[in-house]
């Protein structure tokens, strides 16, 4: 795998917003581009902690993870930039030189005004802020915004990006960071490819957490799993994502699993993060025991998880037993997470 050089990347004058750190505008190819910096982390506490997040590298990797999946996913590639490990994103609301497309992201979409939106929204008991997206209120539109109801596959993509965030542990998938691709000329609008991975697989952990939570089994069940929770709220509760996908309460979410699972392939992912260079030029890239971690990670949670619900669902769909199946598991499962 190459590590790119970017320190010589003519720059353009765009701008790129977001809260995932630092970016600069540039040219690959004669094609537009961003870079990615890893964001700083303030208030040190300890000799252990890392001075900036790994961000870059999650990106990387979480993208790749996509792609490996099947599902678009912006272009990325991870490089070097003023003795930094960053990751370049190519930008996709380019076509040739001009900028042919606007991303409407769900934070747009749900503050469209949409008749008799405000009355189906009354009965939502979570409220999305700053820092939370009320899941509730994510189905309220799913089910009823005219944009979804026109675009049917949006809805498959959330719930496809909801299972595989749960898998490489991402935990930041806001209200920015999905939506749709509207051609500025015809109006037409398709789904927009994946983007923003940052946050996957413990951007703020130093190697030497990770040491910790390797050689302690109950500390990495609870890390990747059990204690782990997304950006999702519901009944105003912060989900625990596997708990709630194992919980099979939710049609879409089963349907995403049945789509998503046979296209995981654990030895691929683990490849792919084990051919990144560990350094490059004295700049480290990634360790050792970091890799290994990614990798027990994945690992963990498909046949932790997502494998046998996969095979429980797909039973039921077989059995046609789908109501009662689903009950037993339910009941089975409730002590997975006490």
């Amino acid at each position: 795998m190459k590590i790119y050089d970017f320190n010589e990347l003519e720059t353009n004058t765009l701008v790129y917003g977001g809260h995932s750190g630092q970016k600069l505008g540039v040219v690959i190819n004669g094609e537009n581009w961003f870079l990615k910096f890893p964001k700083r982390i303030k208030n040190l506490t300890n000799k252990f902690e890392i001075s900036y997040t790994t961000s870059p590298l999650s990106e990387y990797i979480g993208s790749h993870i996509y792609e490996s999946i099947g599902i678009p996913v912006h272009e990325t590639k991870l490089g070097i930039k003023d003795g930094k490990v960053v990751v370049a994103c190519k930008d996709f609301s380019f076509r040739k030189d001009t900028r042919d497309f606007r991303l409407d992201d769900y934070n747009s979409i749900k503050n469209d005004y949409v008749d008799g939106m405000e009355e189906k929204l009354k009965s939502v008991s979570s409220s999305s802020n700053d820092h939370n997206v009320s899941l509730e209120e994510v189905e309220v539109l799913l089910n009823n915004h005219p944009l979804f109801l026109k675009n049917p596959e949006l809805k498959q993509r959330f719930w496809d990006m909801f299972v595989v965030d749960a898998l490489i542990g991402n935990n930041a998938r806001n209200n920015g960071d999905w939506g749709v691709l509207v051609n500025n000329k015809t109006n037409e609008t398709t789904v927009c490819p994946v983007f923003d991975n940052g946050a996957s697989f413990n951007t703020k952990s130093s190697d030497e957490q990770i040491k910790k939570i390797m050689n302690d089994n109950n500390m990495f069940e609870s890390s990747v799993y059990k204690s782990i929770m997304c950006i999702f709220v519901e009944n105003d509760k912060q989900l625990n994502p596997f708990k709630y996908i194992e919980s099979l309460k939710n049609k879409d979410c089963d349907a995403a699993l049945i789509r998503i699972v046979p296209k995981i392939n654990v030895e691929k992912i683990k490849k792919m993060i084990n051919e990144i260079p560990n350094e490059v030029n004295g700049i480290q890239i990634i360790s050792d025991i970091r890799k290994e971690f990614y990798c027990k990670c994945i690992e963990y949670r498909y046949e932790k998880s997502l494998y046998p619900t996969y095979l429980i669902i797909k039973k039921t769909i077989i059995d046609g037993s789908y109501s009662k199946v689903i009950k037993e598991e339910q009941q089975k499962k409730q002590q997975r997470f006490v």
